[in-house]
């Protein structure tokens, strides 16, 4: 018997888990954090044994926080009448069917430190067996499997279920169908804060002292919002005590340290009853006075545990501090401070939304990371009907990228940085004039980025306007991360392996005496010729590169894509090529097709494929175009790197590398195109193709069609929905009607 009520929008979704159980073995419920879903669930899980009794359900859930118990608790609130247990229960139940049982991932993740003894995982085995022989089916259910992909996979082909249901706000598994809840439905059902302030009052505070150097001033920001949406909450006779959530970067015992004392300065001291931490463990400092609505707790001080699963709905306040690591920004971390304490919305902003602080020069990049993480990838098969293409791929025996020319590095880099900063063409750059005319940075303060706005949803954060987030003083040991980091992107911008990358910057930029161990008397010399800015320490050459990032990476890949001589080049390998039996493309999660592409070679090619950032709007425009231009028969979209796709080679700056066409088409009169799209024309009527190989790629596609003149080909741009072709020259103008020309003429 199920003993909640569910909201409709809570009830639609699990009928229609319900009714996918007769169509699919595998389904992902995504759902955002605050959503319900573990009550959800107790509602299916019900439903399901009334109607298939002979059904034995696994529940696995990540250990860390108690979240089994957590759910298991759930579980036994929300039903009753259905026996319940754990692993070992489920091992030593003659008969387990119309049972669940909940199974602690850290307690058979092999890879964990708790884990099954040998006899106990073989004696699981043997259950499953058991079950099997015995006509019992077995229903998984997966929750955050996001933590635990891999070893579920293992687990599902191991124990063979009748249905798996994988379970989270992130989900990164594509099952047979996927049910979406969206974050709107959530937010109108009053369950989460209808918007994520981000920073506020940061900017003033920022005015106010003429700097934000310390993180720390983020806890007096964060104590004060506390305190007014307490106001506001007692105003309203509400028994709630806001809690501050405070989160730490991994192997940050100093910043502990730090905080700690602030707070105390604050009038929090350890020993105050007001400050919770959950730094190990599997527990927090008394957790259920954490969850209490009116707990004694203000703050809880955590690193990465809490970024999944736990349930806290009083948590309000979150104040994220810089990494010096490599953990990024967790989407599912925000999710703790989103849930409404009563489930219920008041119309009074101050205590509808909620709030983050943070000046963590990564955060954004985590974003970005996240969004990215909002899309499968999936398996499709290629159509019986697919043409039996047949074309000659080129690709390099090997690499040039360990064949360049160090000193043939220095000197290009040189003048590409000379040709912007070397304003009295002095051969030296001046710090002052580069600063002045050009807006680099200096120092040995690293600057930090922040951003500051109200969001609905945490995508939204991305649109958020950026502000100045204060700067710190470098540490060349604990920014280790963000300095590597920055000469991996230079280095990529280069388009050369990170060490030869690495030495050039050391040798134009560093200080004299950084390597002098290895050098020889003529490397000293050489670098003493080349140095671009004297006299910088090995703080300020690291801080250099890491403020002036952005500025460097777009500069370097400008970089002219001359031949250099005394490249070693590796043989360039003809072979012939076929459209592949199965490729692996893209498609959005929370996005269901709405339409199939039927032109495509592959099957249930849908258009939730042609989704940005996943495509380009040439890529979606030409894919559109293909589909409802009566003269193309079929397209294929090739892949971006691998073998079994089809490729050409192109020459950048100091090696060559492969080039992946985007498209192959063919026409009813039998012609096949081998296209390439780019960017077009942005609102402002600029360009905003950003591939600066884009005419060294468009030689290589020309050398290829005067190879095989049964091919033809063509670069293709858009200006809005209009597509632009070009097969003679390349040019950067998308709107000179002498080189680029509408695709209907041509095609």
């Amino acid at each position: 018997m199920f003993n909640a009520t569910l909201y409709p929008f809570q009830t639609k979704h699990e009928e229609n888990l319900l009714a996918k159980c007769a169509d699919h073995e595998e389904i992902v419920l995504y759902a955002p954090t605050g959503s319900g879903k573990t009550v959800m669930v107790c509602k299916f899980i019900d439903d399901y044994l009334d109607e298939n009794p002979n059904t034995v359900f696994l529940w696995l859930c990540p250990g860390a926080g108690g979240l089994a118990k957590q759910s298991q608790d759930s579980f036994e609130e929300v039903t009753s009448g259905i026996p319940f247990g754990d692993v070992y229960s489920f091992i030593t139940e003659p008969d387990p069917r119309g049972q669940v049982f909940f199974i602690n991932w850290d307690k058979i993740n092999k890879k964990s430190n708790v884990v099954l003894r040998e006899g106990e995982h073989k004696d699981l085995m043997s259950k499953v067996l058991s079950c099997h022989n015995n006509n019992i089916d077995i229903f998984m259910l997966i929750d955050e499997e996001h933590k635990y992909r891999d070893t579920a996979n293992e687990y599902v082909s191991n124990i063979q279920p009748v249905h798996v249901l994988r379970i989270s706000a992130t989900p990164v598994s594509k099952g047979d169908h996927t049910e979406i809840i969206k974050d709107d439905e959530v937010i109108s059902a009053g369950l989460i804060a209808t918007g994520i302030s981000i920073n506020e009052g940061v900017s003033a505070a920022i005015q106010e002292n003429n700097n934000l150097d310390d993180d720390l001033m983020l806890l007096e920001l964060a104590d004060k919002k506390r305190k007014e949406i307490q106001k506001q909450y007692d105003d309203l006779n509400l028994k709630i005590r806001p809690l501050v959530l405070i989160q730490f970067p991994n192997g940050s015992d100093e910043w502990i340290k730090r905080v700690k004392d602030t707070l105390d300065d604050m009038g929090y001291s350890e020993n105050s009853g007001l400050v919770a931490s959950w730094f190990s463990g599997d527990h927090p400092d008394n957790p259920e006075e954490i969850k209490k609505l009116n707990g004694q707790y203000s703050f809880l001080l955590f690193k990465q545990a809490i970024a999944t699963g736990w349930d806290c709905p009083r948590a309000k306040i979150l104040v994220k501090l810089r990494e010096g690591g490599t953990e990024r920004f967790n989407i599912q971390t925000v999710g703790r401070i989103r849930r409404m304490p009563l489930r219920e919305h008041y119309d009074i902003d101050l205590i509808d939304n909620c709030y983050l602080y943070t000046l963590d020069s990564k955060f954004q990049e985590g974003l970005t990371s996240g969004l990215s993480d909002s899309f499968y990838t999936y398996q499709y098969k290629r159509k019986f009907t697919a043409p039996a293409l047949q074309l000659t791929k080129k690709a390099l025996n090997g690499t040039d990228r360990y064949a360049v020319n160090p000193e043939a590095v220095v000197e290009v880099v040189r003048n590409q940085m000379l040709s912007e900063c070397d304003l009295d063409g002095s051969g030296k750059l001046d710090k002052h004039e580069m600063s002045v005319s050009k807006g680099y940075v200096f120092g040995t303060k690293l600057k930090t980025a922040a951003i500051e706005g109200i969001a609905r949803t945490t995508h939204d954060m991305m649109k958020l306007n950026p502000i100045f987030g204060g700067e710190h003083q470098i540490n060349n040991h604990d920014d280790g991360f963000i300095i590597r980091d920055a000469k991996r992107r230079i280095a990529r911008a280069i388009g050369i392996d990170e060490n030869i990358s690495n030495n050039a910057l050391r040798v134009l930029f560093g200080p004299m005496d950084m390597q002098m161990s290895l050098e020889s008397e003529e490397e000293r010399e050489f670098e003493k010729n080349n140095k671009l800015i004297d006299n910088l320490s090995l703080r300020e050459y690291n801080a250099f590169l890491v403020n002036n990032r952005d500025r460097l990476v777009e500069l370097f890949s400008q970089i002219s894509a001359n031949d250099i001589a005394d490249i070693e080049e590796t043989d360039v390998i003809e072979s012939e090529w076929g459209i592949p039996s199965y490729q692996y493309y893209k498609q959005h999660k929370k996005i269901q097709s709405t339409a199939i592409l039927n032109k495509n070679v592959f099957e249930n090619y849908g258009n939730n494929i042609l989704i940005h950032p996943n495509r380009t709007v040439s890529e979606i425009e030409f894919e559109r175009w293909c589909e409802t231009y009566d003269s193309v028969k079929w397209i294929y979209k090739n892949g971006d790197k691998g073998d079994e796709y089809f490729s050409l080679v192109y020459r950048k700056a100091f090696r060559r590398a492969h080039f992946y066409p985007d498209y192959i088409i063919g026409l009813e009169n039998g012609d096949v195109w081998i296209i390439e799209a780019k960017g077009g024309i942005t609102d402002d009527g600029s360009s905003n193709n950003v591939d600066s190989y884009a005419n060294r790629k468009f030689e290589a596609l020309k050398e290829y069609g005067e190879e095989h003149p049964e091919i033809k080909w063509g670069f293709v741009r858009a200006i809005g929905p209009q597509l632009y072709l070009s097969n003679t020259v390349w040019c950067e103008d998308v709107t000179n009607r002498n080189v680029w020309k509408p695709i209907e003429a041509l095609i």
